[in-house]
Order: C-alpha cells, then structure tokens, then sequence
C-alpha cells in the first residue's frame, strides 16, 4: 500500500466522520496539529520503529498530542501509531484538505515569479485563476529567481507557464527541431 494511497484512505475515513458530526474545520486543524509533530523525521522515526514496544509508542503519542487534539483525532494518531504509519499523517492531513477545498468548491493553486508581488499584483492574478479554474481560488505565492521575467501559476495538476524561461526552453526544442 502506498503511501499516498493509505493517506487518502485515512483522509476519506476522517472526512466522512467529520462531514457526519459537522467538525469538518476541527478535523482540518487536529490534522495539521498532528502532521506538524509526524513531519518531524527524528519524532516519524521513533514512533513507527518497531524496536519500540507499541505501548510505550503510544503513550509518546497521547503525551505529546493529547492535550492539543481532538479525541477522534488522536485515535487515528493511535490508530495510525499501532500499524507503524505515523508517518503518513501529512499525507493525511494534505489529503483531507483537498477534500475539504473540493467539497467547498475551492481550488488550490500556486503562482511563482522571479520576485515577490504586490498586493494589487496578487490580486490581480487570483481574479484570472478564478476564471481559469471556474472556482474560487486559494492562490500561495512562491518566488524563484531562475524564471527570470514572467510567472506561472499551478492550478491542480495543470501548469501554465508564462516565464521567460519557459519561452526560452519552447524557443530551444522549436531550433533544436528544426536542426535535425
């Protein structure tokens, strides 16, 4: 079982007990509570090893998230803890909230620029990835130098490249074509 697909599985499990109890937003936050703590390789580590007695895996477990969780919450920390999947909560947690994004009709999308944006600038952008996706956009910014001019915006699994690298990239294959 991979272990994206055993983090849909928990993400599924979760979201339908959550979408039953109407504490979708409180299952969203104990996730990431969770993840944050199982994103930590030594913490991952330690609680999967199985040179661990489980008892004592899960009493680590319920100490360090027992008080800042929800009880169901914790019970798939322990659940998760007892298969030796701990490690798999941020796959979980990132899972769940595509599912809650999708259920609210929400897309999550990523503009990268060879420099920081302004506020008008992001603005600007979400309106077009709005209309691209057909939904409302919950638009992350990220910088990289190497693009030099332009931008592209990740919508889901879809890239749309406006950058002067990528125009230079195109621009090469379309010579390199033309050669052979």
């Amino acid at each position: 079982m991979s272990r994206l697909g055993a983090g849909r599985r928990y993400a599924e499990a979760a979201f339908e007990l959550a979408t039953r109890d109407g504490t979708v937003d409180a299952w969203q936050r104990d996730l990431a509570v969770a993840a944050g703590l199982a994103a930590d390789d030594r913490v991952a580590r330690d609680v999967d090893s199985p040179a661990v007695a489980i008892a004592r895996r899960s009493q680590a477990v319920e100490e360090l998230l027992g008080g800042s969780i929800s009880r169901q919450a914790l019970n798939l920390a322990l659940l998760l803890t007892r298969r030796g999947r701990f490690g798999i909560l941020p796959s979980v947690s990132a899972e769940y909230d595509a599912m809650v994004r999708k259920s609210r009709g929400i897309v999550a999308a990523t503009v990268t620029t060879p420099a920081p944006l302004s506020a008008k600038e992001l603005a600007a952008v979400q309106t077009r990835v709005e209309q691209l996706a057909g939904a409302h956009a919950e638009l992350g910014a990220q910088t990289d130098p190497s693009l030099v001019g332009g931008l592209t915006v990740q919508i889901g699994d879809r890239l749309i490249d406006a950058s002067v690298r990528g125009r230079m990239e195109r621009l090469h294959g379309r010579l390199v074509q033309g050669m052979s």
